[in-house]
């Protein structure tokens, strides 16, 4: 896989941060097309599907995307498909996503954050997110370790490899417990 160098102004890349889009490819795609008539500038660098396809969709070198109150300068954005958390409604039984769609798909289970049903990552996503990751390590020299947990660090910030948006706050849902660390 080919993976274009970003134009940046940045100068130097010093993190990877892994993120969910909490939403199906279609309609994650859509929304951040078309929010805020199409000037929403929360924008990940990198987006890939359940499928494995990887989409380069910021050449910019700050996404501003959910740091909120840290440096975004520096920071390579992958954004995983991936529905997150889902809550079993009480009326019939389903399992439906934050937005109330119903889900019938694989889950993970494991109490985290105040949740327990997890949707998954597949393993061909996971594989090509490797890919992505020691393409984008290589090309920007950015040191090739990984906090290699989704729990808050104090000084995340500072780190210099692959974090996921969880280990800036205890709050953040993603990257979720179904995702296997040990492969990357």
């Amino acid at each position: 896989m080919k993976v274009p160098h970003l134009h940046t102004e940045v100068d130097k890349y010093q993190q990877i941060l892994l993120c969910n889009t909490n939403r199906n490819k279609k309609d994650y795609l859509k929304s951040i097309k078309l929010r805020y008539g199409g000037k929403y500038n929360k924008i990940p660098n990198y987006f890939v599907e359940k499928t494995g396809k990887v989409h380069n969709l910021s050449e910019n070198d700050t996404t501003e995307y959910y740091l909120n109150g840290y440096r975004d300068s520096g920071v390579i954005v992958i954004c995983l498909e991936n529905l997150g958390w889902f809550k079993r409604r009480s009326v019939d039984g389903k399992f439906v996503d934050w937005l109330g769609d119903i889900y019938k798909g694989d889950m993970f289970e494991k109490k985290w954050r105040g949740k327990f049903f997890w949707d998954t990552y597949t393993d061909r996503q996971v594989e090509e997110t490797i890919n992505l990751i020691n393409t984008l390590c290589a090309d920007n020299d950015i040191p090739n370790e990984c906090v290699g947990h989704n729990v808050l660090v104090d000084g995340v910030e500072h780190f210099k490899g692959i974090v996921s948006r969880s280990n800036y706050n205890e709050y953040w849902t993603d990257i979720n417990p179904s995702f296997n660390f040990d492969k990357l």
